[in-house]
């Protein structure tokens, strides 16, 4: 499979290294605005394209692009692809409106266009170690979760305006953190509705910052669910999960300057009178390349949508926040 990756920063951070370790992947382009910068990160094969203009890639012999770039820019390549029928792998949020989001997947949908989305939590070891435990009831029913997601935004906290600060251009804390917690969410407890919403904000750059939201969920089971997300200036980040059963309860949670390195799962149950304890593993420099690899993996072998349809809903819980 012929691949080629849009996109400069996170695309070479986090794919190009798992795309490296999936056989049936040859590398051949690699667009970027910014060409002085791909040159100055190793890249082995002398036979891979350097290229500019995203629009050239979908004339060459490419199989799967996969893209790392804003939602903006994003939204337009999408919209491209409908035209050529490329398999393509793309960066949550789809867009930076619902509405739009969702015409574009119904388009892919009746296109049968094999697409995949980056929704890095759903592909970790550790959380998917949640779902089998939920699914086989070894712990009962769910009768409740708590997430607390203490984060750390680099430019906000430097006074960096970009699209990642704006809001309106598919970044902010409801588009790159909360897609994430919604995604997952459904992923492990299924679909949810919004009970509860409370907002805090900081004047930033002539934008209202949201820095803190908390979130009161329910769902269709009866299990009641808080969300506290929020911006820290210093320290690691704080992910914490916790999961109340019949018979115990699960605690995943991690203190890392990685988003996804050092989670640590303790498994409770109090019927037994037993504790376990599982620590993540993993073997790529920055995180997030090992979720990657295990979405790239089930990209050859599966062919459907699960994954994009829970961001897709969890875009559509974003646009009731205001």
């Amino acid at each position: 499979m012929n691949v080629a990756i849009i996109g400069s920063n996170f695309a070479l951070k986090g794919y190009l290294p798992a795309i490296k370790k999936i056989t049936n992947f040859k590398l051949k382009t690699i667009c970027s605005r910014n060409i002085k910068k791909i040159k100055q990160n190793e890249i082995e094969n002398k036979n891979i394209t350097l290229e500019k203009n995203w629009k050239k890639v979908f004339n060459r012999n490419i199989d799967l692009v996969i893209l790392a770039v804003p939602p903006v820019l994003q939204e337009k390549i999408l919209f491209y692809n409908l035209k050529y029928k490329k398999k393509i792998i793309f960066e949550k949020p789809i867009t930076h409106n619902y509405l739009k989001s969702k015409k574009i997947i119904e388009l892919m949908k009746s296109k049968k266009i094999q697409s995949s989305i980056n929704l890095t939590y759903v592909n970790h070891e550790l959380f998917r170690k949640i779902k089998i435990i939920i699914n086989n009831k070894n712990l009962g029913k769910v009768t409740s979760y708590k997430i607390t997601w203490n984060f750390k935004s680099q430019d906000f906290n430097q006074r960096i305006k970009t699209w990642k600060t704006d809001e309106k251009k598919g970044g902010g804390i409801k588009n790159i953190f909360l897609t994430h917690l919604f995604s997952y969410c459904e992923f492990l407890f299924g679909t949810n509705q919004i009970i509860n919403t409370k907002v805090k904000y900081q004047r930033f750059k002539g934008i209202n910052y949201k820095k803190f939201i908390s979130i009161k969920t329910k769902n269709p089971k009866n299990v009641n669910g808080k969300l506290l997300l929020y911006n820290k200036k210093k320290g690691h980040q704080n992910h914490n999960i916790l999961v109340q059963f019949e018979k115990g309860h699960i605690q995943l949670f991690t203190k890392s300057k990685d988003w996804t390195k050092d989670f640590v799962l303790i498994i409770r149950n109090k019927n037994k009178n037993k504790t376990t304890k599982i620590i993540s593993s993993n073997n790529f420099k920055d995180g997030r390349s090992k979720q990657i690899y295990t979405m790239l993996k089930d990209f050859i072998k599966i062919k459907n949508y699960n994954k994009i349809d829970y961001c897709l809903n969890a875009e559509k819980l974003n646009s009731k926040i205001n």
